[in-house]
């Protein structure tokens, strides 16, 4: 799917419009630009994106080897961001982009030279919303947000997910300040903060995902390429839907096992536990039984005698050692079912994610239905209500009428 459309705009009062449509443009002093426009180049010739020929500036991109190389043009670049202003102003005619992947770079020059954005998979929209982030292009992390929020499942979101506390404001392990010099004005200190509230948008969405959908989630071989505090952003979830709480137990073994293998360490338990650290815990243990409680303890994410109090609490036998204030608020925690209500409502980024929410009006508006009036076809049924004094006097004027007659 390519999106050509618009960037949304939000309510906000400080919020910096940048219509790229428009071919209009922000310096680093905040003042609106027109840099295609000032090259005094008709509309044919006024599209520079991967134009070598006017040239002046080349851009090395990529991360891990992958690396690609794009032309650019100082005059246009600019003028769009702070972060292009800060790397054009060297004097050299080669900048190296290493902490941006290429995909994502290249979306990033097409957006700022007013081409259509070719967001069609995960990963690319991924990758453009990191270097939307990086290079403090608010209204382009917005297009990413609305189209990866879009794409979200399972599987996706484990994808959005990982590293995204990075780009977030809110998230544990994000980035306290930006790292150049240049970006500390009030300009970048807005674009920042736009860009990091389409972030912490995205990342509440994606959590709720992962929580409507634990059990793929937590099956996903995706799961054990995260980062330890990307996996405790899940599995510390209390509102986590898990059918049962041993495909949890089990995600935690696999992600221990793969762990190791990446640190090179020997696959012995006493390794798996140090790798999940308390992470190990998060399981509900006491929520299980039968051969399920012991498929779960033979995983061996417990010490042993944390896995002897759990088969004395379940089979409710007396405890092997004398059982402390803070082992039974552990006890207590795993044999407590997990609330069955919604964690919070998604943000409404896409339709995927639009509220379903029924109006109920308050009693205050509610009426009582009138009742409907029965139609009335008798001529004379305004006489019917003149009372029994006009009766009366009508009976008596016919009585002399036949009197004098």
């Amino acid at each position: 799917m390519t999106i050509v459309t618009n960037p949304a705009r939000t309510d906000s009062e400080d919020e910096i419009d940048i219509h790229c449509e428009s071919a209009e443009s922000y310096g680093i002093d905040g003042q609106i630009e027109s840099p295609v426009a000032e090259t005094g180049a008709d509309d044919e010739s006024a599209r520079l994106y991967d134009d070598e020929k006017r040239s002046d500036i080349v851009f090395v991109a990529g991360i891990n080897g992958d690396t690609w190389r794009y032309p650019g043009h100082r005059r246009v670049l600019a003028a769009t961001s702070p972060v292009f202003a800060s790397l054009l102003s060297v004097k050299s005619d080669i900048i190296v982009v290493d902490y941006v992947d290429r995909r994502g770079f290249e979306q990033l020059l097409r957006y700022q030279y007013c081409e259509p954005t070719q967001l069609n998979s995960v990963a690319t929209a991924r990758c453009t919303l990191d270097a939307a982030h990086k290079f403090l292009c608010p209204h382009l992390a917005e297009r990413c947000a609305r189209r990866l929020d879009e794409m979200l499942d399972a599987g996706a979101a484990l994808e959005v997910l990982r590293d995204l506390r990075y780009l977030c404001a809110r998230l544990p392990g994000a980035a306290s300040a930006p790292p150049l010099t240049a970006l500390t004005n009030d300009l970048a200190a807005r674009l920042l903060s736009q860009c990091s509230r389409w972030c912490d948008s995205l990342a509440h969405n994606a959590l709720l995902v992962l929580d409507d959908n634990a059990d793929a989630a937590l099956s996903d071989e995706r799961l054990e390429e995260l980062t330890y505090e990307d996996l405790a952003l899940i599995v510390k979830r209390n509102t986590l839907r898990v059918s049962s709480e041993l495909i949890l137990a089990e995600a935690l073994a696999r992600w221990s096992t793969a762990a190791c293998k990446r640190t090179k360490r020997e696959l012995t338990s006493a390794n798996k536990r140090a790798a999940l650290g308390e992470l190990g815990y998060c399981p509900r243990y006491l929520l299980l039984s039968g051969e399920e409680l012991d498929r779960a303890l033979a995983l061996e994410l417990l010490e042993p005698m944390e896995r002897a109090l759990v088969i004395a609490r379940a089979r409710k036998l007396s405890a092997p050692v004398p059982v402390g204030a803070e082992q039974e608020n552990m006890l207590k925690r795993w044999a407590r079912p997990r609330p069955t209500e919604l964690a919070a409502l998604p943000v409404h980024l896409s339709p995927r994610s639009k509220p379903e929410i029924e109006e109920v009006p308050s009693k205050l508006c509610v009426r009582r239905p009138k009742r409907p009036k029965q139609p009335s076809f008798d001529q004379d049924d305004k006489t019917t209500k003149c009372g029994c004094c006009a009766s009366f006097g009508e009976g008596l004027l016919r009585a002399f009428i036949c009197l004098f007659d």
